[in-house]
C-alpha cells in the first residue's frame, strides 16, 4: 500500500513506541498498510495488556513492561507516540542506528486523502477544533475533529475520503517528529509557556509550535492571533496566505472582522470564522452554529449551582496561562481551586493577576502548593487541602451566592490522578454530593 508521497509499506518493518491512544492507532494503520509492526511500551497497565492483546491477534510483535535494543534490530523506521520524551531510550537507539523517527501525526497524515485543517496553540485547541467541526457540520459539510483531543488522527484515517474536512488538534510534541505535515489550513491560536519538562526552553517551545507551517506554500492558508505578539512576529515569516483574527492587521476585505464581530466573539470563535470563511461558509451558517455550539468535558464545564455557588470544571488546565484563560472567561467573583504536578512552569505572572479584587480565595492542591503558597506570600485568602473532596467543601466555604468556584488546576495531574478527564470527573462527582446534600 502506497501513502500520498507514492512509498510502499507493504513489508516495510516499522516499530511503534509507546502504546496509548496514538500509538496504539499508529500499529493499527500499519497494520492495514501491509507493515510488519513491533510495539514496544514501557508500561504494564490494565489498559497496555489489553492494547497489548489487540494487537498481538492482528500479528503486532509487543514488548510490555520495558524497552530492549534488540527489539529494534532489522527495523527500517520508528513511528512515536506523544507522550514519549525526547529523551527515551527508543530514541536514543534510533538515532544511534540512523533510523527515520516519526510522530503519529506524520504517519496520519501521509495515508490522509482529505484536506486538513490543523490548529495548535498553547490553549483552546480542543475547543477550536471541536467548534470548527460542529460549524461545518452544521453547514452541511462532513467534517472529523481528532488529534490530541483524544481520538488519534491515525485512527480515523481508514474511514476519510476527499470529500471530508479533517479538523486536527496538534501538540507540540506530535509537531516534533513532522517533516511531510502540510495542514491546508493551520491555525495558531496562541504562544504561552507550557511543557518545559519536556522543551528545552520557551524558544524550543516555539520552534516546535512554528513546525506547523514549515511544509506550507502560498496556495496553502495561517490563521493567526494578531493580538499575541509572538504570534504576530512569526506570522511575518510564513509564506502561506495570512489570515488574522482578534484585530484585521492585513486581512483582506473577504476577511476582515468588523468591529461587532471582535466584541462579541471570544477569539477561539473568530479563529473558527475565519477557518470557515476559507472553506466557503457563508457568516449567516457560521454564525449561527457558533451560537448552538456547547463546550467540551473539563474546558470551563459549569457543572452545577448550588446554594447560588456556580461549579465550573476547568480540569483541562494545565499551565498557569491556561488557568488565567479561564479566570478572564468567568465573570464576577471567583474561588480559584489550582495545584497538582509541577511541571516546571513559571507561576509568577498567574499569581500576580490573581492578586485581583475578584478572586475571593485560592484553594491549594497536590504536589506544588507548598510553592504556590510561597508565591501568595502568606494571603489571607489561600488555602491547602490534602485531597480534592476537601478543596471543594474549603471553596464552597469560601464563596457566597454569585461567586464561582473555578476548578483550573494550572498543573498536571499525575500526582494525584490518571489523568485530566480522571481529575475533572472526580471533581464532578463531588459537586454532585455537594448538590444533593443541598436539597
Amino acid at each position: 500500500m502506497q501513502d500520498l508521497f507514492g512509498r510502499s509499506w507493504a513489508g516495510r518493518r516499522v516499530v511503534v513506541v509507546g502504546l496509548g491512544r496514538s500509538g496504539t492507532a499508529a500499529a493499527e494503520l500499519l497494520v492495514l498498510a501491509g507493515a510488519l509492526v513491533k510495539a514496544t511500551e514501557v508500561q504494564q497497565t490494565d489498559a497496555v495488556r489489553t492494547a497489548a492483546a489487540a494487537l498481538s491477534a492482528r500479528g503486532v510483535d509487543v514488548e510490555t513492561g520495558r524497552h530492549t535494543p534488540k527489539f529494534l534490530d532489522g527495523v527500517d523506521a520508528m513511528v512515536v507516540s506523544p507522550g514519549v520524551p525526547e529523551h527515551a531510550e527508543p530514541l536514543e537507539w534510533a538515532l544511534e542506528k540512523g533510523l527515520p523517527v516519526l510522530s503519529e501525526i506524520e504517519l496520519a497524515f501521509a495515508f490522509c486523502p482529505s484536506p486538513v485543517v490543523a490548529v495548535t496553540g498553547t490553549n483552546g485547541k480542543s475547543t477550536v477544533v471541536t467548534l470548527i467541526a460542529h460549524l461545518l457540520q452544521r453547514a452541511g459539510r462532513t467534517a472529523v475533529a481528532c488529534g490530541n483531543l483524544g481520538v488519534p488522527f491515525a485512527s480515523v484515517v481508514p474511514q476519510l475520503t476527499p470529500q471530508t474536512i479533517a479538523v486536527v488538534e496538534v501538540s507540540s510534541f506530535q509537531l516534533l517528529r513532522c517533516e511531510q505535515f502540510r495542514p491546508r489550513i493551520g491555525a495558531l491560536l496562541n504562544l504561552g509557556t507550557n511543557h518545559l519538562d519536556r522543551h528545552q526552553d520557551r524558544a524550543a517551545y516555539l520552534a516546535a509550535k512554528a513546525r506547523l507551517f514549515q511544509r506550507q506554500t502560498p496556495k496553502d492558508w495561517a490563521v493567526l492571533n494578531a493580538l499575541d505578539p509572538a504570534v504576530a512576529a512569526l506570522g511575518e515569516r510564513l509564506r502561506a496566505q495570512r489570515i488574522w483574527f482578534g484585530d484585521n492587521r492585513s486581512n483582506p476585505a473577504g476577511f476582515r472582522l468588523a468591529a461587532r464581530t471582535q466584541e462579541a466573539l471570544p477569539l477561539s470563535a473568530q479563529a473558527a470564522l475565519q477557518v470557515a470563511r476559507i472553506l466557503g461558509v457563508a457568516d449567516p451558517a457560521a454564525w449561527q452554529a457558533i451560537r448552538s455550539y456547547r463546550s467540551l468535558e473539563h474546558r470551563q464545564e459549569h457543572v452545577a449551582t448550588v446554594r447560588g455557588v456556580r461549579f465550573i470544571n476547568d480540569s483541562k488546565s494545565t499551565t498557569p496561562e491556561s488557568l488565567l484563560f479561564a479566570f478572564h472567561q468567568t465573570r464576577g467573583e471567583v474561588v480559584i481551586i489550582a495545584g497538582g504536578r509541577d511541571k516546571g512552569l513559571d507561576f509568577g505572572p498567574m499569581v500576580d493577576e490573581l492578586h485581583d479584587g475578584r478572586v475571593k480565595g485560592v484553594v491549594l492542591i497536590g504536589e506544588s502548593r507548598k510553592r504556590f503558597r510561597a508565591l501568595f506570600n502568606g494571603s489571607s485568602v489561600v488555602r491547602e487541602s490534602p485531597t480534592l473532596d476537601d478543596a471543594v467543601h474549603t471553596a464552597a466555604s469560601l464563596a457566597g451566592p454569585g461567586t464561582t468556584v473555578l476548578f483550573s488546576p494550572a498543573c498536571a495531574s499525575f500526582d494525584m490522578f490518571r489523568d485530566f478527564e480522571d481529575r475533572g470527573r472526580a471533581f464532578k462527582a463531588i459537586i454532585q454530593k455537594l448538590s444533593e446534600g443541598a436539597r
